[in-house]
């Protein structure tokens, strides 16, 4: 299942993701992943409070659609930790 419904402007489906979700993130082009909860999400935007590592400080992200619709963005996301959904990026294998 896609993270987002194809329209000529980019939405997050909102029946696919939701607050509370657990989430890894991975900007296409970066090797670093990132690991967090969805805090907040609309049809335009996801918030995402993820633990930076480096210095052991909470962070917030902001995610839109837009740049997720075009493989800004490699997602895997879990309401139940059981199924996890995936969000290819464009510089991935997948994607």
């Amino acid at each position: 299942m896609g993270i987002i419904i194809s329209q000529s402007v980019p939405f997050f489906d909102l029946s696919a993701v939701s607050r509370g979700d657990v989430i890894r993130i991975r900007r296409a082009t970066d090797s670093i992943t990132r690991n967090g909860v969805v805090t907040r999400v609309d049809d335009r935007e996801m918030h995402i409070l993820w633990v930076n590592m480096q210095n052991n400080q909470t962070s917030n992200l902001i995610v839109s659609a837009a740049d997720v619709s075009v493989g800004l963005w490699e997602i895997w996301w879990s309401s139940d930790l059981v199924t996890i959904n995936y969000q290819a990026g464009a510089g991935s294998s997948d994607g």
